[in-house]
């Protein structure tokens, strides 16, 4: 059944269920003008927003409808996770066709309902309107950290050392396969497709006290960077350190392309790149999923890296850009 035969009003209805997963922080829900959440004293509230558009940041032809759901809340759980946030709440908006098959949209939000049931996360409201265009979706996303204890780009400090999780490059590589249509890497292509966000391990680094963090959504050299622009320092990283999947040392030579590349200018990794008090080394050595690769060192604000060869190459901040023109 087309979204034209339903009605926005019936099918806001039928995807009301399954919304409230802390009913704690709730006072009125879906059903208003407004929803109504209470915000704990303590608490400093984090509040971030992302749009996902059809054919810009997702592909039928690559991902199940679920996966875009799935992905588009990792994409707004990240950026609370780089302040080393607890998610609490989001408002969700589609633009759609009118001519769309309402299963796909079923779909769409049982992607993003399973995130929010992971997270315990609320759904408090959004809208729903027709469109002409391509599909776009957009999520509001609220959530809290103790007061005065955010962690902001700008507090990258000289002397700290510079750490990431996981894996990165990931995603890229994951695009990368599903666009040739290769075989094999299943992993990396599930890391494109289903990439979660961060949350856990942003806590925990905020509680140990890190100085910095934000999110790798555009690629690791456009994240160092406002780095080191939001702190005026430079940042020095060994690429040899730099986490790599196995997957990714395989594509690139399958396509004869640089394996780093992936992580610096790929994106959509989600996953968080800090720096840190070199007194937590100890601490962060014993952290799981944490790999140190670099410094922050004197300087004007500027990211460079040491290459394989030990040679000293810039880099620069041109991850992904949705206004560069090519």
């Amino acid at each position: 059944m087309q979204l034209k035969d339903v009605g926005e009003f019936n099918f806001i209805r039928q995807i009301q269920d399954n919304t409230i997963y802390d009913s704690s922080t709730v006072v009125y829900g879906i059903g208003d003008d407004c929803a109504v959440y209470s915000a704990a004293p303590d608490m400093d509230q984090l509040i971030s927003t992302d749009t996902m558009v059809e054919g810009v940041h997702f592909s039928f032809h690559y991902m199940m409808p679920y996966d875009i759901g799935y992905r588009l809340m990792t994409a707004n759980l990240s950026d609370i996770a780089a302040m080393g946030g607890n998610p609490k709440q989001i408002v969700l908006s589609v633009a759609a066709p009118q001519h769309i098959d309402t299963e796909i949209l079923d779909e769409i939000y049982r992607g993003i309902k399973a995130q929010c049931q992971r997270y315990k996360l609320n759904i408090l409201g959004g809208d729903t309107v027709r469109t002409e265009g391509p599909m776009v979706w957009t999520v509001t996303i609220i959530g809290e950290v103790p007061k005065g204890t955010a962690v902001m780009r700008s507090g990258a400090q000289v002397g700290d050392v510079v750490g990431i999780t996981n894996y990165v490059g990931y995603a890229a590589t994951g695009l990368g396969a599903l666009s040739y249509n290769l075989a094999g890497y299943d992993m990396t292509k599930i890391g494109h497709q289903r990439p979660d966000p961060q949350i856990e391990l942003g806590e925990q680094l905020r509680q140990l006290g890190v100085h910095s963090m934000n999110d790798i959504s555009d690629g690791l050299g456009s994240e160092l960077n406002e780095i080191a622009s939001a702190s005026n320092v430079s940042i020095l990283v060994e690429e040899s350190a730099i986490p790599l999947h196995e997957e990714t040392y395989a594509l690139a030579k399958h396509l004869q392309t640089k394996p780093v590349d992936y992580a610096l200018y790929g994106g959509e990794d989600f996953q968080l790149v800090f720096t840190a008090p070199k007194s937590l080394v100890p601490k962060l050595e014993n952290l799981a999923g944490i790999t140190l690769i670099g410094e922050v060192v004197t300087g004007p604000p500027k990211v460079e890296m040491v290459t394989q060869d030990r040679t000293i190459k810039t880099i620069e901040a041109k991850g992904y850009n949705h206004f560069h023109e090519s």
